[in-house]
């Protein structure tokens, strides 16, 4: 019986603990590619533990797989109506983009971060949209030329005018950050030096008026 030299037998360990070894490192890398797209796509961690980074690869993959889906299956089955589905689909995640922070204020009971002039951007932005799609929703139905299905982006600026001024109420009433307690008291005394020259500028009668109003008040 011819046996296998030792160097053969080396050789086949050898091949045995490279193969066992590839196999595991390809498991470790499966196992960790698994538990990375786990916690990328985890709705607490996108509201709580996202960072830029992880929001910018979530929106790149999401990209990549809607236009995927829209190209080889949703379009050639669907046709136009997978158009319309992704249209709206659209419009409402557009509307609920001040939800998220909304939520993160909620749970936080904070909104430290926030900034008077990003709000009040979101809200102009959000009025102007719907200023533009009412008057071409208007012009649409008066001269019958143009796209009358701006109604449902009409509903979609509202409901983001809606989700504005929620985050507003949760900076001014709710939750006020230090910045906004600071604008609130900039505007008290604002207003009280303004009342306090228009009664030094008033006329004479004006001033007797008020008088005569503050003794019958104080009687």
């Amino acid at each position: 019986t011819d046996y296998p030299s030792p160097s053969r037998v080396f050789e086949c360990h050898q091949d045995n603990d490279t193969t066992q070894r590839g196999g595991n490192a390809w498991q470790s890398m499966n196992a960790i590619t698994k538990a990375h797209f786990r916690r990328l796509l985890s709705p607490f961690n996108i509201l709580q533990h996202h960072s830029f980074l992880d929001y910018v690869e979530l929106i790149f993959l999401s990209s990549i797989a809607t236009k995927l889906m829209f190209d080889y299956q949703w379009y050639p089955r669907y046709r136009m109506r997978s158009v319309d589905a992704l249209k709206h689909t659209s419009i409402v995640l557009e509307s609920c983009l001040a939800l998220p922070q909304a939520m993160r204020n909620y749970s936080n009971k904070t909104t430290e971060g926030l900034n008077v002039i990003m709000v009040g951007g979101w809200i102009l932005g959000d009025f102007l949209k719907l200023f533009y799609f009412t008057s071409q929703l208007l012009w649409s139905r008066v001269t019958g030329v143009g796209d009358a299905g701006n109604i449902v982006f009409v509903f979609g600026c509202i409901f983001a005018l809606g989700m504005d001024f929620l985050v507003c109420l949760q900076m001014a009433v709710w939750y006020p950050s230090r910045e906004t307690l600071e604008l609130k008291e900039g505007l008290i005394r604002s207003m009280q030096k303004l009342k306090a020259s228009h009664r030094s500028n008033e006329s004479l009668p004006c001033k007797f008026l008020r008088c005569m109003k503050e003794a019958r008040s104080s009687s």
